[in-house]
C-alpha cells in the first residue's frame, strides 16, 4: 500500500472533524497525516467552502500523496446547490473540480451530519432507527427510538462506516452517506497513489 503524505481535511466543526479522522485512521492512514481544519467560528458552510478552494490552489502545487476532504452540511439547500456553489468558487479561482478520483472530495450530509451520527451509531448498538436527510436532527434530537449522541461518539461512528462494505450498504442507509461511502474509496485510492 503506498503511503499518504498528508490530507487536509476541511470541516464546518468537530463533529465533522471526528467522525472524518475516524473513518481515515480506521482505513490505515497515519493520524498524523490529517491535517484538521475546522471552522474557528461564524458561518461554518462559508467558512469551509472558502478554505477548500485555498487547499485545492495548494492541492494543485503539491499533489502526490495529498489529498483534500470537505464536510459541508447540505443545511435543507439541496446536495445539487451545495456542490455548485463550491464548483463556482473553484472556477472562479481557475482551480479543477471536486473529484474523488483525483484526490479533491467534498462531503454533503443531508441534512446534516447529525443524520449520518445518529444511523450509524444506531447500527453500531443494534437499535432499530430510522433517518431521513430532512429532519433537522441537530435542532429536533435524535430520531425515534434513538439516544441522544455525544462528542465522543463521532470518532467511532466514522470508524464503524469504515467497516461496511461500500458496494452493497445495509438497508435504509441514507443515500448521501452511501454516496459518501463509495466517495471516500474513490478519494483513498487516489492519494494513495
Amino acid at each position: 500500500m503506498s503511503r499518504v503524505c498528508q490530507i487536509v481535511l476541511v470541516c464546518e466543526d468537530w463533529r465533522q472533524s471526528a467522525f472524518a479522522r475516524g473513518f481515515l485512521v480506521a482505513s490505515g492512514v497515519d493520524r498524523r497525516s490529517v491535517d484538521p481544519k475546522v471552522n474557528p467560528g461564524g458561518s461554518g458552510h462559508d467558512w469551509v467552502k472558502d478554505q477548500f478552494v485555498k487547499e485545492v490552489a495548494n492541492f494543485v502545487r503539491f499533489s502526490e500523496g495529498r489529498g483534500i476532504l470537505g464536510l459541508l452540511d447540505e443545511d435543507g439547500m439541496g446536495v445539487e446547490t451545495r456542490e455548485l456553489e463550491v464548483t463556482n468558487r473553484l472556477k472562479a479561482a481557475g482551480l479543477p473540480r471536486v473529484a474523488a478520483t483525483e484526490g479533491r472530495c467534498l462531503l454533503l450530509p443531508a441534512r446534516n451530519i447529525e443524520t449520518w451520527l445518529y444511523w450509524l451509531r444506531a447500527r453500531q448498538v443494534g437499535a432499530p432507527v430510522v433517518v431521513d436527510e430532512t429532519t433537522n436532527y441537530k435542532v429536533e434530537g435524535p430520531p425515534a427510538g434513538g439516544a441522544r449522541l455525544s462528542d465522543e461518539h463521532c470518532r467511532p461512528a466514522g470508524e464503524y462506516l469504515h467497516s461496511l462494505n461500500h458496494t452493497s450498504t445495509p438497508e435504509g442507509c441514507p443515500p448521501l452517506l452511501d454516496q459518501a461511502l463509495r466517495r471516500l474509496r474513490e478519494f483513498l485510492n487516489a492519494v494513495r497513489r
